[in-house]
């Protein structure tokens, strides 16, 4: 993974806005400059070197598990007299509660200055490294997809398949599940997030799922609607028109596109059938090491598609007392 080439891209952005050194606490954000996994603590990104600062009991397996040769580890009671130590610091102002803030600021004085998340916005953009995970990461999911479709019944309760998606996951070579699954059936199926419960499927209605999973940290995210038995009423005809959607917004995104305009072409194809009222979430986000991360796919986005964005296409409708359908795929950018 290309480490001190992330790190410098932030520090281009760190210097534009007259900042030396810049205050991170998400986990993501740690790992993407560092290569440590879901870590508790405070990374320092400086002019040259990266501090991060964990707790006690962590320092060692922290120290042990880097990938970048340019960070140093800390325990967690160095925090505070190190940062004082520093000059005009930039921190991500989403991260910091106000209590935190001012306890900083008690110590610090003026130093901290907020910004907006730079690095999720260097993220976007994925390197080499970051496209082979995720594209492991997706031919898992679609294994375990493949899996659950040969075994889905009539009878069998959503936990029960959330369950098996679990399983699945790691058995066929997931680190994890890349988020809690969804398994939405029959009426609860007009729930976009449905909460998996103790419904059983029936025969000929929707069963949607949405699962992702994790491998080396970095994610994918598909969802399939199925049917035990097959689509009928209604049902058909918005399968056919959800296909279409999703075929021809795939077609449609390419570099240059923003997220409103990828949006507006879709819900302009559901609109055609009077169906662009039942479609209530964006057409798509960003898929990294968050589900869900820049660019996001939505009315009111400016995010402008690049080389090297990892976005979902997922166009759905969801009709409340009769149930919904989403088609959900993951789009690499390399044209």
């Amino acid at each position: 993974m290309e480490y001190k080439k992330r790190a410098e891209k932030v520090r281009e952005i760190l210097r534009e806005n007259g900042c030396r050194a810049l205050l991170t606490r998400d986990p993501s954000n740690i790992f993407y400059l560092t290569g440590i996994l879901e870590t508790e603590g405070f990374l320092l990104l400086g002019e040259k070197r990266l501090s991060l600062f964990v707790p006690g009991m962590f320092v060692q397996e922290s120290a042990d598990s880097l990938r970048s040769d340019s960070t140093d580890v800390y325990g967690i009671a160095d925090f505070k007299k190190f940062i004082s130590s520093c000059r005009k610091v930039a921190f991500i102002s989403t991260e910091l509660s106000y209590s935190f803030y001012e306890t900083l600021r008690k110590d610090t004085g003026d130093l901290l200055h907020p910004l907006p998340d730079i690095i999720l916005q260097v993220r976007m953009l994925k390197d080499p490294g970051e496209i082979r995970l995720i594209k492991k990461a997706l031919a898992v999911n679609r294994k375990v997809f493949a899996e659950i479709g040969k075994n889905l019944c009539e009878g069998k309760r959503e936990t029960e398949i959330a369950g098996e998606l679990h399983l699945l996951i790691r058995k066929l070579g997931g680190r994890k599940d890349a988020f809690p699954p969804i398994v939405a059936s029959g009426k609860n199926s007009a729930y976009p997030h449905h909460k998996s419960g103790s419904r059983r499927i029936r025969r000929n209605q929707p069963v949607i799922i949405d699962a992702g999973t994790d491998i080396g940290g970095y994610k994918s995210d598909l969802t399939r609607t199925f049917f035990c038995g097959k689509p009928r009423g209604k049902f058909v005809d918005i399968l056919k028109l959800l296909s279409e959607t999703l075929e021809r917004t795939v077609e449609f995104i390419r570099p240059g596109k923003t997220g409103s305009e990828i949006h507006s072409f879709a819900a302009g194809i559901l609109g055609k059938k009077n169906l662009d009222r039942y479609f209530i979430h964006s057409i798509g986000h960003g898929v990294g090491i968050d589900v869900h991360e820049k660019p996001t796919l939505g009315p009111n986005s400016r995010d402008v598609i690049e080389k090297g964005c990892v976005v979902t296409v997922e166009p759905g409708v969801y009709i409340p007392g009769l149930g919904g359908i989403r088609l959900e795929e993951m789009l690499i950018i390399d044209r």
